[in-house]
């Protein structure tokens, strides 16, 4: 099943993508499959622009980063009844495999559809530092771990489903996406963590997915 039909995502769907681990990669996958309507790409936060062929990415430029930044609230309401799907980048980790996150992030729209959730299995079993964490300090307070201490199964799926971890603002219906699996190891850890989350939160999450961006397979759990 192609990875726009896993999520749900069809004309009317205004989908933010939130996580760490692969967040723009998945846009830009959704985006190429989904141009034949029209696309909207914008953050709510910041992001590198997208060029997809038919799909308009949009926000403003910040000339010193490169970064496209969130749009003024009016200027996004004008813009939004011009197209078919939305889909928000709102979410920034700086390309680090964990994440802390402070009171307003993410940056979800409270008239979003889907919020997608990225995550990758490449912190486990790492230390928690400032080189493998982005917002250290609130991960540690929201995990429970000591600086230094060992990323666990538990910390992630912790990160993922506390209250104050990474859906904490999020609008509609909700999936899980586990990014980056590309081996058997992987693929076995993946596994782990989304029964465990699917057993303990059953009805939190629309589909529960892992797999690779890069190669667009897909399995759900």
């Amino acid at each position: 099943m192609a990875i726009e039909n896993l999520l749900d995502i069809s004309k009317g769907s205004i989908a933010a993508v939130i996580g760490c681990g692969g967040k723009t990669s998945l846009i830009e996958l959704l985006a190429i499959h989904l141009r034949e309507q029209k696309v909207l790409v914008t953050p709510t936060a910041r992001m590198f622009p997208l060029n997809v062929d038919g799909v308009c990415c949009t926000g403003r430029l910040n000339s010193e980063t490169g970064k496209l930044e969130a749009l003024p609230e009016k200027e996004l309401a004008a813009l939004l009844p011009e197209y078919d799907i939305v889909i928000f980048e709102a979410d920034g980790s700086r390309s680090l495999p964990c994440k802390g996150w402070r009171e307003n992030e993410p940056v979800v729209p409270a008239f979003c559809t889907h919020t997608i959730g990225v995550v990758t299995m490449n912190a486990l079993g790492r230390a928690a530092d400032a080189s493998v964490v982005n917002h250290l300090p609130e991960f540690l307070s929201l995990t429970g771990l000591n600086e230094g201490g060992t990323i666990t199964m538990e910390a992630l799926e912790t990160m993922v489903c506390a209250p104050s971890g990474m859906f904490k603002n999020s609008a509609g219906k909700c999936y899980l996406l586990v990014n980056q699996v590309d081996d058997d190891q992987g693929a076995g850890a993946a596994q782990t963590l989304l029964q465990t989350i699917k057993q303990k939160y059953p009805l939190r999450f629309n589909r529960l997915l892992y797999g690779s961006v890069h190669r667009n397979i897909w399995q759900e759990v």
